[in-house]
């Protein structure tokens, strides 16, 4: 089963957002509601963004690349206490 494209229910930019109101209420009624859908917008430069960008750790690309090695040559044993908490971590953030 498959759904129709539906452009209304699209994520607008801010500028579409306001064209598009602009354009809703351009002959409306003073006092009354244009009829268009909701939409959302996404604001990316808020601080809280590049708060959490920041407290994410680098890319340690030489621990990776030892890491695929040993697993390749059958070297690494990966604990299973280890995976099995961090798997509880997980399921606990989300529920």
């Amino acid at each position: 089963m498959t759904d129709a494209i539906n452009t209304n229910n699209r994520i607008k930019t801010p500028t579409q957002a306001h064209e598009q109101s602009a354009k809703n209420t351009a002959g409306a009624p003073a006092g009354s509601a244009a009829s268009s859908p909701a939409s959302a917008v996404v604001d990316l430069s808020s601080s809280k963004v590049f708060e959490q960008m920041e407290k994410v750790p680098e890319i340690d690309s030489a621990r990776i690349e030892s890491i695929k090695t040993a697993l390749a040559n059958g070297e690494y044993q990966p604990n299973p206490e280890v995976i099995a908490k961090k798997f509880a971590e997980i399921e606990s953030l989300l529920s």
